[in-house]
């Protein structure tokens, strides 16, 4: 397992721009993978990298104790380690190899997870991956000076119970082979498995670095790993170059030599490259730019993954600027009531959407519970549908009425706001027009607003929009409270300011069941209180498409990931390849 986390798709790995790597020749072509992005990459660190370009990035760089595989029948994920299963493997998956455990053992009681980790390990300086990594590693998650966005993963250890975890009972490394977490109450087995999977960092790399400059530290630009690749160079904003890591044995160096990961936010130049053969791989092809690629002067073949990502539009619940100039919370001037939010629901046509981009690659969504989860999903929600008139009737019933210039105003109050999304992203740009259209015909003026991506995704990340069109990728075990728990400090990725603590009660029962199965009544609850409050306007899950130029070989899509079986890719010699 790469990463065990949500990650939200804000960063789409979508694109492509110049050549590869300014050489020339056959040769220079043959042994480069070029990827391109609408924006780079946030930290090539798995404490605070909180995109999905950061964790694509990081995650061939970086060991996992953990391996992963999703059973497309049930919906659950089963954790691997080499000598040992969560779960009896169905279907094809790949081989634990990769895992730093080599198996593990649970107490009885449900509250001691022990992992006997492989010897055989090496960082790419040659030091040996020994248990107090990991234990190092996780002080730096929990670390509220830091700031991880995946604190969340720490809430069941030993101390959280008290408001800070107590690292010298939670976690011990015993010897260089045996890492043991303890928890302060009993932790189903897959929900131990999971969050004691985080990605680990190098003590003896990290040790010297202080909490309060951790996140400027140069050692940020240039990470020590030990996964199947190794940063070779980095440009930021341009271009990230990975280059295969002869250490590897995790399971082994990356096939490929270089993975080139470049900045262009423009789709039209990315769709261009593709088709001219500059670039390997572009996903969220438009469909209807499909035909056009079949005629394509480079070979290009178009795969389809999902159910795993979703576009939202966010609504700040609390009034941002009074939370970070007081710590107060109160509700959004404009978007803090609940019934507000469902009629600006109502009011988007979602459908419209789809059948004008997406098309049969598009399916409505009334939560964050894929309907991939097929254990958990509740296919008896009803996804809101587009009325405009009841929109406007709900919003009236809440003190919005039309001024002399038609638009909504309660109080003195117009309603009025901007909608920011990031750069390059053509479907959300699309979607955002319409959005802007359907309010205006309900009395609401949205103003349209695009930020450079970077810039948009720290603006988000520190609660600065109140209104904001992005997308997330969702984990594949449920545990939505780094999303929507109430506890806004450790709830990182809780940018609504959402709180509701029957949503957080719900949660909690949950995650006491040690089977999962027997979770799935709370989580059915879960989804309908979702689509009550809608904290966001939830559009639609998408089925990716994503382009491949025809000279790579072995690539293995699944919900896991574009890039689950990257390593093992190969590349085509060029010339073989008709034009």
């Amino acid at each position: 397992m790469r990463l065990a986390a949500f990650c939200f798709l804000l960063l789409s790995v979508t694109g492509c721009g110049g050549g590869r790597g300014g050489a020339s020749g056959p040769s220079a072509m043959d042994s480069t993978l070029v990827i391109t992005s609408l924006g780079d990459a946030d930290y090539l660190n798995p404490v605070i990298g909180a995109t999905v370009t950061s964790s694509n990035i990081f995650g061939l760089i970086y060991p996992s104790l953990l391996q992963s595989s999703f059973d497309t029948t049930t919906g659950l994920l089963n954790y691997e380690a080499l000598e040992k299963r969560l779960r009896k493997a169905t279907g094809a998956s790949k081989k634990p190899e990769a895992a730093l455990a080599r198996s593990w053992t649970f107490s009885p009681d449900h509250r001691t997870l022990t992992y006997r980790i492989r010897s055989d390990a090496f960082w790419d300086d040659g030091m040996p991956i020994v248990a107090e990594d990991f234990r190092f590693s996780y002080m730096l998650y929990g670390n509220p000076i830091i700031a991880s966005p995946r604190q969340q993963y720490l809430a069941e250890l030993v101390g959280a119970e008290n408001g800070a975890v107590d690292f010298q009972r939670a976690i011990t490394a015993p010897d260089d082979t045996t890492l043991v977490f303890r928890f302060h109450k009993p932790v189903p087995e897959y929900l131990a498995l999971f969050h004691t999977s985080l990605t680990p960092l190098p003590a003896h790399y990290w040790k010297d670095v202080k909490p309060e400059e951790f996140r400027q530290s140069r050692l940020n630009q240039n990470p020590l790993g030990a996964g199947p690749y190794r940063l070779k160079s980095w440009k930021q904003q341009q271009e990230l170059v990975l280059e295969s890591s002869a250490r590897c044995n995790l399971p082994k160096p990356g096939n490929i030599p270089m993975i080139s990961f470049r900045v262009v936010p423009d789709y039209t130049v990315r769709l261009a490259q593709l088709q001219t053969g500059a670039v390997d791989v572009v996903e969220n092809i438009k469909p209807q730019d499909f035909e056009g690629l079949q005629r394509a002067a480079a070979p290009v073949e178009i795969k389809t993954v999902g159910l795993r990502v979703y576009d939202y539009v966010g609504w700040s619940n609390i009034d941002r600027d009074e939370y970070r100039k007081s710590g107060r919370i109160q509700p959004h001037p404009l978007f803090g009531s609940a019934k507000v939010r469902r009629a600006l629901t109502m009011a988007i046509d979602r459908q419209s959407i789809m059948d004008g981009y997406l098309k049969e690659y598009g399916e409505l969504c009334s939560s964050d519970i894929s309907p991939s989860l097929k254990w958990a999903y509740n296919n008896t929600i009803v996804p809101y549908a587009f009325n405009a008139r009841k929109a406007s009737d709900m919003l009236r019933e809440e003190g919005w009425v039309p001024g002399p210039d038609g638009i909504l105003q309660k109080a003195g109050r117009k309603f009025s706001f901007s909608l920011y999304t990031n750069a390059g992203n053509e479907r959300r740009n699309y979607a955002s027009v319409i959005i802007q259209q359907n309010l205006r015909a309900v009395g609401i003026l949205c103003r349209l607003e695009v930020q450079e991506s970077n810039v948009f995704f720290e603006n988000l990340q520190s609660r600065r929009l109140d209104a904001w069109m992005a997308g997330w990728s969702i984990g594949l075990e449920i545990d939505p409270m780094d999303v929507w728990g109430s506890d806004l400090e450790t709830s990182r990725f809780n940018f609504t300011g959402y709180r509701n603590p029957d949503l957080d009660h719900l949660c909690m029962l949950a995650k006491k069941k040690m089977d999962p199965l027997e979770a799935k009544p709370y989580w059915l609850e879960y989804q309908e209180l979702l689509h009550r409050d809608q904290p966001v306007t939830f559009l639609y899950w998408i089925r990716e498409t994503q382009g491949f130029n025809g000279r790579i070989q072995g690539e293995e899509l699944n919900i896991s990931g574009v890039f689950y079986n990257i390593d093992d890719w190969t590349l085509r010699p060029s010339a073989t390849l008709a034009p």
